[in-house]
């Protein structure tokens, strides 16, 4: 008896282990799904968003303080509603509820503006305990420029302080270079079973496992986040004080 009922648990272990690792296809970016910039000030970050020049992302770069690399990151959040959610604000972005699904891409050499998969085909979806199979979360992909960093881990934390008004570390981190971000239309997916190819991150429409982002036409907008430069911010520092001086002497 001792040994069916641990025959029993085991199997029904293995059974929840392998419902929850959910899988996801990475490799569909469509032909027309192209990273760009635009010089239109970013909108998460105090902007417009709206205008400026837009270029196809130059592949082939080291992205040390120049923007010709570009690094892109798949998120999730677990906040599903049925339907599909707005894009998310800064607040909503930074605030810690997109998590890193852990898939990764660049932009290619060739063609120019081409978003490449830097890792496994199909993966394994990330911490079960929030995303098994047979739930379904929201996903946006977030693409940044390398002088940015090179993960989400360090380059959200970046741009969370940016987002509150502390260039600070942003300045740091790109001194007076241009610096890119941008996201995509949201989608929902239910990853498949493991073992199974599972769904795609990229298609056209809406299919049994849910929303995919639209990858088969458009281009992904990375707008410029403003980075005074350093210098302007010393003047202005030395402007305030000289503000409080003259208060000072007028009392």
């Amino acid at each position: 008896m001792k040994k069916l009922v641990l025959t029993t648990v085991c199997a029904l272990s293995m059974a929840g282990a392998a419902f929850a690792q959910g899988t996801l296809v990475w490799t569909s970016f469509n032909a027309n799904f192209i990273g760009q910039t635009n010089t239109s000030p970013s909108a998460l970050f105090g902007g417009s968003g709206t205008g400026g020049v837009s270029g196809n992302t130059l592949g082939g770069g080291l992205g040390a303080n120049n923007s010709t690399l570009y690094y892109y990151e798949l998120l999730y959040n677990t906040s599903f509603n049925g339907s599909q959610v707005a894009v998310p604000n800064a607040a909503q972005l930074f605030g810690g509820s997109w998590l890193d699904v852990g898939l990764t891409a660049t932009n290619g050499a060739n063609p120019n503006g081409r978003i490449n998969p830097a890792n496994n085909e199909v993966t394994t979806a990330p911490t079960p305990s929030t995303w098994n199979n047979g739930t379904t979360n929201n996903i946006i992909l977030v693409g940044w420029s390398a002088d940015l960093g090179t993960s989400w881990l360090s380059v959200s934390n970046i741009l969370a302080a940016a987002a509150l008004g502390n260039l600070n570390p942003l300045i740091a981190q790109v001194g007076t270079s241009a610096a890119y971000f941008g996201e995509s239309a949201t989608g929902y997916l239910n990853p498949g079973p493991t073992g199974s190819p599972g769904p795609t991150v990229f298609s056209t429409s809406v299919n049994a496992n849910g929303l995919p982002i639209n990858g088969s036409s458009g281009n992904m907008e990375m707008y410029l986040i403003p980075v005074p430069e350093p210098t302007s911010l010393a003047l202005a520092g030395l402007g305030g004080l000289s503000l409080l001086l003259f208060r000072r002497q007028r009392k």
